[in-house]
């Protein structure tokens, strides 16, 4: 087998492999406008002769994590065609991608991922979690009455790509897990709306708040019209909700609960934390089903650690095990700073915890009780070392990604 980037203009039989393995039709009269945030020279192909048989994409991203963001590479479309499993495809990808990630200055990778077994082997952790919401729209009475100054505007997508943005990225810079979005991200994967993405719904409908003309928050859903037994039954669901302030989101869900004709309202990819549910009346009606969402990789500690910041002052001695690639596992000092900096630094001294690396790019954005993987025989140390990790790596915002990339 042949592994190496591929030529731009290889696309489409890379994204004609990519469409084998997942399951859907392959479009070529999308390929220029998916080319847009296609990253051809971080994309690899396997080859079989002339044929490719398999892919890894990175989208280059910063990440928001605790306190700050850190160059990431956005792992994608990993796929291999059936006709060519278990022949050491995919872990060659795998090493060969995170060895030009690090080689690349990149501390940390990041997936959703496809299959959730697959990918603790190659030192991913699992992150961060995100929850599915639905709830009857005749249960999703409030509390109490949402009262705001500002107004709700419907919109098209021109308006919105010229003021949302400006949103996305101010939730994005206190919020771990969100990735930022291009002009080109946005055009492609957001305001471009074919049928084919649409599960039977409507296209998108752009809703915003807006508090002296300043937009504070937007809602971006879809509808589809059902009838069951003369009544109206149908189904809005929540692409995006995105606010800046309590108001705008308040205002921004009593409008989604308000649209008539709707017998049911779901939000997929919320947050686990999710506010709304202290909103309602009757918040047990509110139906959440949890799931995995970003896969963490450790690629440098050293810098991983260091440019995070930290919810408590303290100093760890941690153990790394990287099996994949052993040399950059060791022993790493960590020592938090009042102000919730850090440095970290190879050291000799005796370890206060013991963990693998997908231990850690699990604990890194701070949504993980270091706890309850020692609990579970994935972290060792004594008790005392276990409770200052808990309050070092812990921050107040959960970490969120409500974004497959």
């Amino acid at each position: 087998m042949e592994l190496r980037s591929i030529k731009l203009a290889e696309f489409e039989d890379f994204s004609r492999c990519m469409a084998l393995a997942f399951l859907f039709d392959h479009r070529p009269e999308g390929l220029e406008t998916r080319a847009r945030v296609f990253e051809a020279e971080r994309s690899l192909g396997a080859f079989d002769g002339d044929e490719m048989v398999g892919t890894a994409g990175i989208y280059s991203f910063r990440m928001a994590v605790p306190g700050g963001e850190v160059a990431t590479a956005g792992v994608t479309v990993v796929t291999v065609r059936a006709t060519h499993r278990r022949q050491g495809i995919l872990t060659a990808m795998m090493r060969r991608q995170l060895a030009d990630v690090r080689a690349g200055g990149e501390p940390l990778a990041a997936l959703w991922a496809s299959e959730a077994p697959i990918y603790g082997r190659f030192g991913y952790g699992l992150a961060a979690e995100t929850a599915d919401l639905s709830i009857e729209r005749v249960q999703a009475g409030l509390a109490w009455p949402v009262r705001t100054s500002g107004r709700l505007r419907v919109v098209d997508a021109g308006e919105a790509a010229r003021r949302w943005p400006a949103i996305w990225e101010g939730v994005r810079a206190s919020q771990p897990g969100m990735m930022p979005r291009t002009e080109a991200w946005w055009e492609t994967k957001v305001f471009l709306d074919p049928p084919e993405r649409r599960a039977g719904f409507t296209g998108n409908i752009y809703v915003q708040y807006e508090e002296g003309g300043e937009v504070e928050g937007y809602v971006r859903y879809r509808t589809k019209g059902e009838w069951r037994h003369g009544l109206p039954d149908g189904v809005l669901r929540v692409e995006e909700l995105m606010a800046l302030n309590g108001k705008a989101y308040g205002a921004l869900w009593k409008y989604v609960f308000g649209v008539d004709l709707v017998g049911m309202v779901e939000a997929p990819m919320r947050r686990v934390d999710e506010p709304l549910i202290w909103m309602l009346a009757d918040p047990r009606r509110l139906q959440r089903h949890l799931h995995d969402s970003l896969w963490l990789r450790i690629v440098d500690v050293e810098r991983a650690l260091a440019g995070r910041q930290y919810g408590a002052p303290g100093q760890l001695v941690l153990e790394v095990r990287d099996d994949l690639f052993p040399a950059w596992g060791g022993r790493f000092s960590l020592a938090a700073a009042e102000d919730g900096t850090a440095c970290c630094e190879r050291t000799a001294a005796k370890a206060d915890l013991e963990m693998g690396v997908a231990e850690l790019g699990a604990l890194y954005l701070g949504g993980v009780p270091i706890a309850g993987l020692a609990l579970a025989g994935r972290v060792k140390g004594e008790e005392a070392a276990l409770r200052q990790a808990d309050r070092m790596f812990s921050w107040d915002v959960q970490p969120w990604c409500p974004e497959i990339f």
